[in-house]
């Protein structure tokens, strides 16, 4: 059944949203199996000109302050260069490979040298089988880390992404955790569709979850989502998060016992 969470903004932007997007989900998160997602630096935008984040060395006095401030805090991020690795090791919790780099070897190692847990997210071009290669690097260099894998679709054409729901089953036999980013998965074209996103589409995702057996849920979100500096059309507002736990409560309990069946 579903009962983990990794939400947060996309990027940590600046001080000041990221500690007031930790204190609009606290209330709500802190009896739950969470940890707080934001990205220090988006190296991977489509334009140059697109908003990257503070950096490496402000964002690592931010991690430090709000886990000094909040020492229970579980915080995730993602990394894009093997170098990285060691120098955030100390305060984030889990780290997150981004679905560009899920087959880079140098950077999986040197995460798997450092880390007990380990998110890959993988890339819309990979079928289910293809990242198995990448939990064989982590197995390699740490047997006892735990490798989670996010699905944030595949590409269908060149504009648009779809999930596939039924490898959810084939995925979680070689994953610890297998995880439905509910935001990324509605990314699509903005010159062909006006939008790079569907905010409303994510939150759809975000409650099937527990239906098709999704271990946990990745979700972006934001106090402001047309003013974020990346994904602001994927974005989940923030004041939508505690409605949609009020009813994604209300599903996992509606499935509470139940059992699949083969139907012939």
């Amino acid at each position: 059944m579903t009962n983990f969470f990794i939400l947060g903004p996309c990027s940590i932007e600046n001080e000041e949203n990221y500690i007031e997007s930790l204190k609009s989900l606290k209330p709500y998160m802190e009896d739950r199996d969470w940890y707080f997602k934001a990205s220090f630096d988006k190296a991977n935008r489509t334009s140059i000109n697109g908003g990257r984040g503070p950096g490496l060395k402000h964002s690592l006095d931010i991690f430090r302050k709000v886990k000094k401030d909040n020492p229970n805090i579980r915080l995730i991020t993602d990394v894009h260069e093997p170098w990285q690795v060691e120098k955030i090791a100390d305060v984030i919790d889990v780290v997150q490979i981004p679905a560009f780099l899920c087959r880079q070897t140098d950077l999986i190692v040197e995460c798997a040298k450092h880390f007990k847990k380990i998110n890959i997210k993988k890339g819309q071009w990979l079928g289910p089988n293809n990242l198995v290669v990448s939990v064989d690097k982590v197995r390699n260099t740490n047997p006892d880390a735990e490798v989670w894998i996010t699905e944030r679709g595949t590409a269908f054409g060149y504009h648009r992404l779809l999930v596939d729901i039924d490898i959810v089953d084939r995925l979680k036999k070689h994953y610890d955790k297998v995880i439905i980013d509910c935001t990324h998965a509605t990314q699509r074209s903005r010159d062909v569709y006006g939008m790079q996103g569907r905010r409303e589409v994510a939150e759809r995702f975000f409650l099937s979850a527990p239906i098709y057996h999704y271990d946990g849920i990745f979700a972006e979100c934001h106090i402001n989502p047309p003013s974020a500096v990346s994904d602001g059309d994927c974005q989940i507002q923030m004041e939508r998060i505690p409605k949609l736990l009020e009813r994604f409560d209300n599903i996992s309990q509606c499935l509470s016992g139940w059992k699949d069946e083969n139907l012939k």
